[in-house]
């Protein structure tokens, strides 16, 4: 069920509390002892500049952690 979930989700957009474009969901970090999703992986938009937003960049991708997303629908929504 889980590999199905995270099939779903990939490529969704990732918007801000403002309903902003961020960007697209790459992948996600699992805490392999709980199997709770730790981080999201996102591919910012190309007019963002990383560099400029609060979460650090692994591998070109931002690395949100968890706690700051709001809502997974149709968009994962952040609380920020």
């Amino acid at each position: 069920m889980r590999t199905t979930f995270g099939k779903e989700i990939l490529t969704r957009k990732v918007v801000d509390a403002a309903g902003d474009l961020l960007g697209h969901l790459a992948d996600f970090t699992v805490d392999l002892g709980t199997g709770n999703i730790v981080t999201i992986l996102v591919v910012a938009e190309s007019d963002i500049d990383p560099n400029e937003l609060p979460w650090p960049t692994t591998e070109g991708l931002l690395s949100i952690p968890v706690e700051e997303v709001a809502t997974i629908g149709s968009v994962v929504e952040l609380s920020r």
